[in-house]
């Protein structure tokens, strides 16, 4: 006679009942640990945006001040000189915007705008939706002369007209096979990487300890830039082309002529790390908060990218820089090309002042309570 026993199917229920309201504890657990900590961020900084601002207006209130006490006594106060040679960033932030204009700007063009910041600090504003409707699929958009790994892959409006001057113009110099990798990325999407990248490290971390190791590859859903459809992801390709195909995308000649020349259409490498892009780039990872080797290029607009470009800055540092220097003054030899100011606001429809003589503007959210507005001469 048998001695094996049937197993009892309510107490196996049981037991994978149990099993899976522990792991829903420790998920549970997780999320409410990382929301704490997020929430924890943002208030911080939120607090110091706040002081920021509020330092600026009474700069600007300060050298409006000074501007009238030296009108009224007879003395002017001018600009510093800029170099008579190549680029210059003049600081004129003791000085107000004069001679202006009044521009009405929308929220939805201040997030347009290019300098929406968004990294594990900012996360994405909630009103996002109102431009929405202008990210579009480049590769229909500008009738497949961007090269894309799938029509899927899409990007704002205006930075894929951008970014369809600079791919042709890379072309005109002898330069093909570009490919746009990824683009714009939902919510929904970088939940699923998230998820995807938790899982893999939860059986040897918990707590914050998985949050952070979860973070080295995966940005937290609503804190990728990939938001923003202003960034895309650069790669080469032709499929007759094997070597080429496999090739790292900085080793190539494309990334090359794309380094040297991509501010010129708006777009800056987005995360610079030590080493990576080029072997003198200085590591960025501590402000950017993206420690990975990735071939993104994100759009600014032409006076922010130039500005960037020549004095080394990453977007955050860019940023940072407005906030302490509100009011600059960008030259080309000798010549005034920008006047970039920021000013608090652009969490709705507003009024701008322009210089008068100003010929076109740029104007964007930085994310951080600031208006950046970018005079073009």
């Amino acid at each position: 006679m048998s001695n094996t026993r049937k197993a009892d199917p309510f107490r196996t229920l049981l037991k994978w009942t149990v099993i899976l309201l522990i792991l829903f504890a420790v998920f549970a657990t997780g999320f409410v640990l990382l929301d704490k900590y997020q929430k924890g961020e943002v208030e911080r900084q939120a607090q110091r945006i706040a002081e920021e601002n509020q330092q600026i207006i009474e700069e600007n209130n300060r050298a409006r001040a000074e501007q009238q006490a030296s009108l009224a006594s007879g003395e002017v106060k001018t600009w510093p000189e800029a170099k008579q040679e190549g680029w210059d960033v003049v600081d004129v932030s003791d000085f107000p915007i004069t001679s202006t204009r009044e521009q009405e700007v929308t929220r939805a063009e201040l997030l347009k705008g290019g300098l929406l910041l968004v990294n594990r600090w900012h996360e994405m504003p909630s009103d996002f939706t109102l431009v929405e409707g202008d990210i579009k699929s480049i590769g229909v958009e500008t009738n497949y002369r961007v090269p894309v790994e799938n029509a899927s892959v899409q990007l704002m409006n205006n930075v894929i007209t951008a970014l369809d001057k600079m791919i042709g113009d890379a072309r005109t110099a002898g330069l093909e096979y570009y490919i746009m990798r990824e683009g714009y990325r939902t919510a929904q999407t970088q939940l699923e990487n998230w998820e995807n990248e938790r899982k893999r490290h939860e059986a040897r971390y918990s707590g914050d300890a998985l949050i952070e190791k979860t973070r080295e590859r995966v940005a937290y859903p609503g804190t990728s830039d990939y938001h923003t459809a202003m960034s895309v992801n650069v790669d080469v390709y032709n499929r007759n082309d094997s070597a080429l195909s496999s090739m790292k995308f900085q080793e190539s000649k494309q990334a090359d002529w794309l380094n040297e020349h991509c501010w010129e259409y708006g777009f800056v490498f987005r995360f610079p790390v030590q080493g990576y892009p080029s072997i003198n780039t200085v590591d960025k990872s501590y402000i950017t908060g993206i420690n990975l080797e990735m071939d993104t290029y994100r759009y600014v607009g032409v006076p922010h990218a130039a500005v960037m470009h020549h004095m080394g800055f990453s977007l955050e540092e860019y940023i940072d820089y407005l906030i302490k220097h509100p009011h600059i003054a960008v030259y080309l030899d000798g010549e005034l090309k920008y006047e970039i100011y920021r000013v608090p606001g652009g969490n709705e429809n507003t009024t701008i002042n322009l210089p008068a003589n100003a010929t076109d503007y740029l104007a964007s959210t930085d994310n951080m309570g600031g208006i950046v507005v970018a005079a073009i001469y």
